[in-house]
């Protein structure tokens, strides 16, 4: 990538608070995370409303850990952050039934999303759909819930990330996101990263040492 592309994946970033790479994943490295997803979670059992997510991918096996810490994705998101982020878990996800809906809402925390396609993703079958700059009016959403229906179906800034297998969204978890339910029974899986903008160690001085607990409970909607 080079400098004039870096410039304009982090001036849309910084407008829309989310941006989509393309191709960023090969087809190989695609079917080893769902290979090795499926293998690591597929004895774990889930109830509630996040049934259908399973976090902490680094501590069931290390190909996740080398990824969420060191992939290359990394120095992307912190280009466009504008500084190092600090990772604090993995995550993998499906979306087969129709009351499997995250609605619109932001989360709390300051940092970065990563959001890899497994399968083709899209409106039938619950893409990831955002609000274009919304980050940067957080007090006007404020009153979103991910476990509340909204719709913003008619938003003049709605943007609908359709993607297929091997694209990458990074995000802000400020900016308001949901996903809708999958209407079409069509295989939908995805690989994301959490990332805090600054050092947990120095959160950690703050906070009594609680605070990758913290983080991960603040993202825990960011599906």
């Amino acid at each position: 990538m080079d400098i004039a592309q870096q410039e304009t994946l982090k001036a849309d970033f910084d407008r829309d608070g989310f941006v989509i790479i393309r191709d960023f994943f090969p087809k190989e490295q695609i079917d080893e995370i769902c290979r090795r997803a499926e293998n690591a979670t597929k004895d774990i059992k889930h109830k509630g409303m996040f049934s259908n997510v399973t976090k902490g991918l680094e501590r069931l096996d290390d190909y996740f850990g080398e990824l969420l810490y060191n992939g290359a994705h990394v120095s992307i998101l912190e280009m466009l952050l504008g500084k190092k982020p600090e990772a604090t878990t993995a995550s993998f996800f499906t979306k087969n039934k129709n009351d499997q809906e995250i609605h619109p809402h932001s989360d709390a925390m300051q940092g970065g999303v990563v959001w890899v396609a497994l399968d083709e993703v899209n409106k039938q079958n619950g893409c990831l759909e955002f609000l274009k700059g919304s980050y940067l009016r957080e007090e006007e959403f404020a009153h979103l819930k991910a476990d509340e229906p909204t719709d913003l179906s008619d938003h003049p800034d709605l943007a609908e990330a359709a993607m297929n297998s091997g694209d990458i969204v990074f995000f802000r978890p400020t900016t308001v996101h949901w996903s809708g339910p999958n209407l079409d029974g069509s295989e939908r899986r995805g690989f994301n990263c959490f990332y805090v903008g600054n050092s947990s160690k120095d959160w950690g001085k703050n906070m009594g040492g609680k605070v990758i607990n913290k983080v991960k409970d603040g993202f825990k909607n960011a599906l």
